[in-house]
């Protein structure tokens, strides 16, 4: 559960315009991070595509789910992501990248306990376009090393 908080949370730490990018790709991680900004896991997951498939075969709905824990378990966040690396091939696109992600839970249910305050993972993503709008497809992630 923490990885697909990281994985909201890089997508949250990518660099946002104060245009919409030119690139889909670019849009997509940019409407991401609205979305997690935001804490709205609704609009987030419009942008996973309805097959989406997460690391230990977490399905869309059982993504949405965890999104909607998390945005209401933590009181703050903050990320930092680094080696972003994107292959586009047409209408698809790989994206590599670490995140290192802290936050604060909320002191509320003895939470501040039991969720991690650091994490830090490699994440892999599959994002395509899927009827002319761009969703991540799939998402893998494995816990890294700090820098």
């Amino acid at each position: 559960m923490r990885a697909l908080v990281a994985f909201v949370l890089v997508l949250a730490a990518l660099p946002a315009c104060s245009h919409a990018p030119a690139d889909p790709v670019e849009a997509l991680l940019a409407e991401l991070e609205a979305a997690a900004e935001a804490r709205d896991a609704e609009r987030f997951s419009e942008r996973l595509a309805p097959r989406f498939q997460g690391g230990q075969r977490i399905g869309r709905p059982e993504a949405l789910a965890r999104l909607k824990r998390y945005f209401a378990a933590y009181e703050s966040v903050a990320i930092e992501v680094y080696g972003v690396e994107s292959d586009r091939d047409g209408t698809s696109a790989r994206v590599r990248c670490v995140v290192e992600f802290s936050g604060q839970a909320r002191k509320a249910f003895g939470l501040e306990g039991l969720l991690p305050p650091s994490a830090v993972y490699r994440f892999d993503l599959d994002v395509a376009d899927e009827g002319g709008t761009w969703r991540v497809r799939g998402a893998t992630w494995k816990q890294a090393e700090t820098q």
